[in-house]
């Protein structure tokens, strides 16, 4: 599979922010002062993820994938897949609430920021 390596080392340093960041809302350590910012969360995952999509599809190499004849982006619906798992782990943790508003969020930051990335022009293409 050829890789990006410029996109490659930002994917996967911003991959243990992305999950470090989980894990404390899981662990309940996220500071509480963010909840006085409205619909923080929702704005979050529409962020997060979409940047996770962004990474994801620049340091892949843009991977394609044919569904019925239509080509679709690879890393970005494998980023929707882990945000559907999520929200279905978090359906059965007491302190956590599974949100569909998340979830649209999240596909919707997936299918913007991979349309940026799909606009953007890649350089220094090393196979890996």
């Amino acid at each position: 599979m050829r890789t990006n390596r410029p996109w490659m080392f930002a994917f996967w340093v911003y991959l243990g922010i992305l999950l470090s960041i989980s894990l404390s809302a899981y662990l309940r350590i996220i500071p509480s002062e963010i909840a006085q910012f409205p619909y923080y969360d929702t704005i979050l995952h529409f962020l997060l993820l979409g940047i996770a999509a962004f990474l994801s599809h620049l340091a892949f190499n843009k991977p394609k994938v044919k569904i019925f004849n239509i080509s679709l982006p690879l890393a970005p619906i494998i980023v929707m897949f882990f945000c559907v798992i999520d929200e279905i782990i978090q359906h059965f943790v007491p302190y956590r609430s599974a949100d569909l508003v998340d979830l649209i969020a999240d596909f919707c930051g997936v299918i913007l920021f991979t349309w940026l990335a799909e606009i953007k022009k890649l350089n220094n293409i090393i196979s890996g």
